[in-house]
């Protein structure tokens, strides 16, 4: 790899350990970038929807459409990277997400928005498919490897829930553009300093790209993200709905088929998928960005929405799960090395479980620190399970092949991340809309509202603006305000409520699925030596 291939050209020992720094480093800078971006607009998303007056899902889609081409196009880049060079994919990726953000700052249409979003996120997909690759090649040996993936880990679970945070203070001081605007100097500079001072990892040569393997995989992807975020507006009877999903599995199926019988060069080895450990480490891939990160993002709107902090307030009210993350995931890294993934995956898991049970059964009369138990103990079972996720997904396949392995279990992670976030949604919205439409029916003469008017606050109300709505009733609703922001607070109380236990009965199920996934391999490899194979060395 690039750091022996240097020693074994005369680079001294500290020059290339300089050299393998200077990757981590700039690595790191990008990761943190794109993890950021992924969860800075929480803390925007309240302004965003006063700018556009967008209903629940048009905010669903300023996330999901950064998550999407970020899912469909990650394993294609890594094959590419893998294939074309790791060094320029990453220079690719960095100048389209710079670029991106620049047009954001621009947007004028939710429409706009979510598009550019969506440009954002093929950028970040280049990025995070040659992320661990450039990694691995920088750091061959086992120790040190472990060492930078801690870093690695630390850095991506530490950006994902301080995006509130930072997200709040620019958005508080300077608008919602700003989370956008301050991506500028730090992509170009990165830009810089990869064109000059990166070394190119070797590449694997003599291999295609998978054109068709691409088109399929990334519109089963999004096809079936996009039936789980019309579910909320049509119900999943609705024709459309189940078409959709239809729709996806046939592509799904046709991928994998492809992918099994016809590709030449596959974007996808399924022999991965038949090695110890590969079906555990999906289901937590899944599970975990299923679950507590998609529930981050509404948890924040109803710190702003329901108990009425601004967004900075509400960023750092999320802060604990920032430092639990950060703190758990270098130590992770280095002790997971030891352990079979089989325990440390599941057991990281299920932190994430007890986290989201925690942060459960508010009631009307509690106040933030409520979630303060469960930001902690989640926190830190995000933080660890992403180093070790990260760290286990290198061990699926050869170091050539690197990014197509760290690539689809990015896939998976952005797949739940961006389900998650539609069906949680769903959920949220449902159950706030069907308490704020019963309670405004109870209150003395609602029957002489206009209808449009009702209408109007039970979506706003559904959209998770909490008692935010109040403020912007029309003179004929003034009298109720009292009565209508009880409502408004209730409906949103018990749909938070409603969303934290299907993420939480979703995070168990992934536990106990992934148990049983590790329990059949190891039976299947038959011996207790076996258990190596588990390992994340």
């Amino acid at each position: 790899m690039s750091l022996t291939v240097s020693t074994a050209r005369g680079v001294p020992p500290v020059a290339a350990a300089r050299r393998s720094g200077l990757v981590l480093l700039l690595v790191c800078v990008a990761i943190f970038m794109l993890m950021l971006d992924a969860t800075v607009v929480t803390a925007a998303l309240a302004d965003i929807r006063s700018r556009f007056d967008a209903s629940i899902d048009g905010l669903q889609w300023v996330v999901d459409a950064y998550s999407i081409p970020l899912a469909g196009f990650m394993l294609t880049f890594a094959t590419l990277g893998d294939r074309l060079g790791r060094k320029r994919m990453f220079l690719s990726g960095m100048a389209v997400f710079t670029g991106a953000s620049l047009a954001l700052t621009l947007a004028d249409t939710i429409v706009q928005l979510d598009a550019l979003r969506a440009v954002q996120g093929v950028g970040a997909a280049m990025l995070f498919a040659t992320a661990l690759p450039l990694l691995s090649a920088a750091f061959p040996e086992a120790a040190a490897r472990a060492k930078a993936i801690g870093v690695y880990g630390a850095v991506m679970a530490g950006a994902t829930v301080l995006g509130p945070v930072i997200g709040g203070a620019l958005v508080t001081e300077f608008g919602w553009r700003s989370i956008f605007t301050v991506n500028l100097p730090i992509g170009t500079a990165v830009l810089v300093l990869t064109a000059l001072k990166m070394p190119e990892p070797p590449r694997a040569p003599g291999l295609r790209t998978d054109v068709l393997g691409s088109l399929l995989l990334t519109g089963g992807l999004v096809t079936g993200v996009f039936a789980v975020t019309r579910s909320s507006a049509l119900g999943w009877t609705s024709p459309t709905v189940i078409g959709l999903l239809g729709a996806a599995a046939v592509l799904v199926i046709g991928f994998l088929a492809w992918q099994m019988r016809g590709a030449k060069h596959p974007l996808l080895d399924l022999a991965m998928a038949r090695k110890p450990g590969f079906v555990g480490t999906a289901i937590v891939s899944v599970g975990h960005m299923a679950t507590l990160m998609a529930a981050a993002t509404y948890l924040s709107l109803f710190l702003m929405g329901t108990l009425g902090y601004t967004p900075l307030q509400m960023g750092l009210r999320v802060i604990p799960i920032s430092v639990s993350a950060m703190i758990a995931a270098p130590l992770t890294a280095i002790f997971a090395k030891k352990l079979p993934i089989s325990i440390s995956l599941t057991a990281t898991m299920a932190l994430v479980t007890v986290g989201m049970f925690l942060l459960g059964g508010f009631g009307h009369h509690d106040g933030w620190t409520h979630f303060l138990a469960g930001e902690v103990i989640g926190g830190a079972g995000l933080g660890a399970l992403t180093a070790a996720n990260q760290a286990a997904s290198l061990t699926f396949a050869a170091p050539e092949n690197a990014g197509m392995a760290s690539a689809t279990f990015g896939t998976l992670r952005q797949v739940g991340m961006a389900v998650g976030i539609a069906g949680l949604g769903s959920m949220f919205s449902h159950v706030a809309e069907h308490k704020a439409a019963s309670g405004i029916a109870a209150i003395p003469g609602a029957r002489a509202v206009p209808r449009e008017l009702r209408d109007q606050f039970v979506h706003q109300v559904g959209s998770a603006s909490g008692h935010q709505v109040v403020a912007a009733l029309p003179p004929g609703l003034r009298d109720s305000a009292p009565a209508l922001t009880r409502i408004a607070d209730q409906a949103s109380i018990d749909a938070l409520n409603s969303m934290l236990t299907l993420g939480s009965i979703v995070a168990a199920a992934s536990v106990v699925l992934a148990l049983a996934a590790f329990a059949v391999d190891r039976r299947r490899v038959g011996r207790p030596a076996s258990e190596r194979e588990f390992t994340t060395e």
